[in-house]
């Protein structure tokens, strides 16, 4: 029977939990001690503006020519944090994908070139064009609008033809994302006759081909690389056969200047400088800031640039439960990390604790936008009135829910910039 007890001690050595926490790293240290003196005491969402810097000069390494950056500005919902990464760049491109959105930086980056970054409803277009001053609309060649298929490019040039307005033409594609897109040469066949038809109401202006299935094609640890390179050769022989077709059988309609977007933050770098393929212009938002769903392969060389800071509330010994109390001393024995309990201001955020190290959210007593609880062992070092940092898992919901970024850089809050309106 040695070899049983043998096998269960093995057992619970390695189911049993461990402590995860460990005090703020300098970093963090620093960072918390900033909070505590410069910020206002409530929830707060902090951009790194040098580590946002570090991120920039990586997607400037990798492409080569920067200018060929279109900011996914979903991602980035900051008119300060786009025109600083634009002036960065020396870009003017900009992809945007909200209706109220839009309409904000149409305003606030006259000049630029916009994608819409999915096919939007052509009510959703009327709705923009009668917000417009005469002098907007006169801009509206500005704007690349997404079509997905032959009947929304129909809808699309009736409103043209009302409107008297001329619209310029992006074909969304698939390339093995299956989102949708056109998928055949036929498909195409249809739109560019439309186009080619009214050139005074529509111009095609290029393709989008979204290839965010490439980041995590399915293969062996070793061998995800290689899977990588494979999806993306795929992708490129789709993009390629619907970029050569224009140029052989609609070849008026075919410009050295066409758009040819793709990849995004998570593929960007499988088109290295030299090795790009047709793409001439590449979607990069998340990559800058890199919140946890970007935490890829494809993405190792970035830093997380974007913070929730929460102040700590209460600080409790052990976990106690309502109607459990008596359980609690045993609780903390169960799990090593129940030993605190700590209650921050607000939370259930779209984010996971990240510094301290082992703080994590409780499903026992579960979540609260108020006051979340939070638990750990006794290794934080954490006191009420220090501060809690989480990392978004993404950015574009949770940059709108601050009404507004600090922008620290170094040891100092530089700015506080401001983000769209719903």
């Amino acid at each position: 029977m040695l070899w049983l007890f043998v096998a269960v001690v093995v057992l619970v050595v390695i189911v049993w939990p461990r402590s995860q926490a460990k005090p703020y790293d300098h970093y963090f240290s620093a960072l918390n001690q900033l909070v505590r003196q410069q910020m206002p005491g409530c929830p707060v969402l902090i951009v790194d503006l040098n580590r946002v810097d570090q991120n920039l000069e990586r997607v400037k390494a990798h492409l080569g020519d920067p200018s060929q950056v279109r900011i996914a500005a979903k991602s980035l919902p900051s008119p300060e944090l786009i025109r600083y990464l634009l002036e960065k760049l020396g870009s003017n491109r900009l992809m945007s994908f909200h209706l109220p959105f839009l309409l904000q930086q149409f305003r606030s980056f006259p000049g630029s070139d916009f994608l819409v970054g999915k096919p939007f409803p052509v009510t959703a277009v009327k709705t923009f064009l009668r917000n417009l001053s005469d002098e907007e609309k006169a801009r509206i060649v500005e704007i690349q609008w997404l079509i997905d298929t032959p009947s929304r490019l129909h809808q699309y040039l009736a409103l043209a033809r009302e409107q008297g307005l001329q619209f310029r033409v992006n074909v969304e594609i698939d390339v093995g994302l299956h989102r949708g897109g056109i998928q055949t040469l036929e498909a195409l066949d249809q739109i560019m006759a439309l186009i080619n038809d009214a050139p005074e109401h529509l111009i095609f202006s290029g393709f989008m081909g979204y290839d965010a299935h490439l980041a995590k094609a399915p293969a062996l640890p070793w061998k995800q690389g290689e899977a990588r390179q494979q999806a993306r050769s795929e992708a490129m022989a789709i993009y390629q056969r619907f970029v050569n077709h224009v140029r052989e059988t609609w070849p008026d309609s075919y410009r050295d200047d066409l758009c040819l977007n793709g990849a995004g933050s998570m593929t960007y770098q499988l088109y290295p400088e030299g090795d790009q393929g047709c793409l001439n212009d590449f979607t990069i938002g998340s990559s800058f800031v890199k919140p946890t769903d970007f935490d890829l392969p494809t993405l190792t060389d970035h830093q997380p640039g974007l913070f929730i800071a929460t102040p700590v509330l209460k600080k409790l010994d052990g976990l106690v439960i309502p109607f459990l109390e008596r359980f609690a001393p045993w609780l903390a024995k169960l799990n090593v990390n129940w030993q605190k309990a700590f209650f921050v201001y607000g939370g259930w955020w779209k984010a996971k604790p990240c510094a301290p190290q082992g703080l994590r959210n409780n499903g026992i007593y579960g979540r609260s936008t108020n006051q979340e609880m939070l638990t750990a062992s006794n290794g934080t070092g954490l006191d009420v009135d220090d501060t809690v940092f989480l990392r978004p898992t993404q950015s574009e919901r949770v940059m709108l829910q601050f009404g507004g970024i600090r922008v620290v850089r170094g040891e100092e809050v530089i700015g506080f910039w401001s983000v769209f309106k719903e």
